[in-house]
């Protein structure tokens, strides 16, 4: 479980840089009205600098003339908790998440560019490795009299969801995007020995519940913003 972040991250690593390679470049005439640029291309670097808790990048490309998919690789320092309060807890992680998503363009100003309103499916993957003592319980201490000893924090989650949103750009090259998505996810979380913490702490609805794991699910709604260079 600990070295999964790594094996995940150097595996998408490795195809960012394929998709990175020289390709053929397709090109979109000016049309009527403010259309595109001449030689606007059809793939974008994005960087995501809202998204709480992760460090995001992202690399969209067109594969036909309306359609486009988006491939994403963040890296994941802080997660969150149930609290007593309104608001979750944060906590210390490392860890990984990865996105893929598909885009349908719908304006007819733009061909072979993304630009313009798009909507699409999109789907996650995410693994977290909590710091030690995320429960702030004393079972985690190895001097609890009950001889129990909770173990590690981490979490594996799926989503799936459907983005509506909009990318324009800024200039020749420069671009921005506001989009908004909404769905679920699926978490499972694995700490040894954590039993009833497991569902105390975890966000979400509980399906299943074992000694050392559990299964839950959320809502996952989602408000993305980026910049990007267009290439």
């Amino acid at each position: 479980m600990r070295n999964s972040k790594y094996v995940f991250a150097s595996a998408w690593l490795v195809l960012l840089l394929i998709l990175f390679m020289p390709q053929h470049r397709a090109f979109a005439q000016s049309g009527e009205g403010e259309g595109p640029p001449s030689a606007a291309y059809d793939r974008i670097l994005k960087l995501h600098p809202l998204q709480i808790g992760e460090v995001y990048f992202s690399y969209e490309k067109m594969r036909t003339e309306r359609i486009s998919n988006e491939f994403g690789l963040s890296y994941v320092y802080q997660g969150y908790l149930k609290s007593d309060d309104f608001l979750p807890d944060a906590v210390k992680v490392g860890g990984v998440h990865i996105r893929m998503s598909q885009r349908y363009y719908t304006s007819k100003k733009y061909d072979n560019v993304p630009f313009g309103f798009f909507h699409g499916p999109m789907f996650g993957y995410r693994f977290m490795a909590f710091e030690e003592g995320a429960f702030d319980s004393p079972f985690e201490s190895p001097s609890d009299p009950s001889g129990r000893r909770v173990g590690r924090l981490y979490q594996n989650s799926l989503e799936l969801s459907y983005q509506l949103g909009g990318q324009f750009k800024l200039g020749q090259h420069f671009t921005w995007e506001v989009s908004a998505a909404l769905g679920a996810r699926l978490k499972y979380a694995l700490a040894k020995n954590a039993d009833e913490l497991l569902p105390e702490h975890i966000i979400g609805h509980t399906l299943a519940s074992e000694p050392n794991s559990a299964i839950f699910i959320v809502p996952a709604p989602q408000l993305n913003v980026s910049v990007g260079y267009a290439f």
